[in-house]
């Protein structure tokens, strides 16, 4: 009872956030935001680390390896145990980009966005609001383009903020 009451409004809150009809800027700048959360800087990143590598840095890329490694599995079985039909595949068919598989929760974009702004963020805490607000940008991108549910990035979001604070306790950095 209280899931369908969640679902229902969980439906209702995409309704008000998602908008078919961007103008051509806004539709852009949307989706570029969002495809920062795909993992190409997340290895950049990982790259720079290892080029320029002092100590400190090898840690960083330690704790991000082993926060990706708890985080990747919990997200796919998590994805496939609910089986959420995406947004754009229930509710309207004017998705923004297409999605990479067809279920939508937990939002992977959202949890590897978060599990890399808390991790660096540890690291170099005045970064921390620009990290966080970037994460959060990543997280709504995904339900203004159409692909996820309010629920779903926040699930997602918990998940890798919860994987990256894991990270850095069981390596010894917290």
């Amino acid at each position: 009872m209280i899931l369908a009451h969640l679902d229902r409004f969980d439906r209702v809150l995409f309704k008000v956030l998602f908008r078919a009809r961007y103008k051509r800027w806004q539709h852009h700048t949307i989706r570029m935001m969002s495809r920062t959360g795909d993992g190409v800087l997340y290895a950049l990143f990982a790259l720079y680390l290892l080029l320029y590598s002092t100590p400190e840095q090898l840690r960083l890329l330690m704790v991000l390896v082993v926060a990706y490694v708890v985080e990747r599995p919990i997200y796919y079985c998590t994805k496939n145990l609910f089986q959420r039909l995406r947004p754009c595949d229930v509710l309207t068919p004017d998705a923004h980009i297409k999605p990479s598989d067809k279920f939508s929760l937990p939002s992977g974009h959202s949890a590897g966005a978060w599990v890399f702004a808390v991790v660096v963020g540890h690291f170099y805490p005045s970064a921390v609001p620009y990290l966080y607000f970037w994460a959060s940008l990543v997280a709504c991108s995904r339900v203004f383009l159409g692909v996820h549910y309010p629920l779903d990035v926040l699930l997602g979001s918990i998940l890798g903020y919860s994987c990256a604070l894991f990270a850095l306790l069981i390596t010894g950095t917290l």
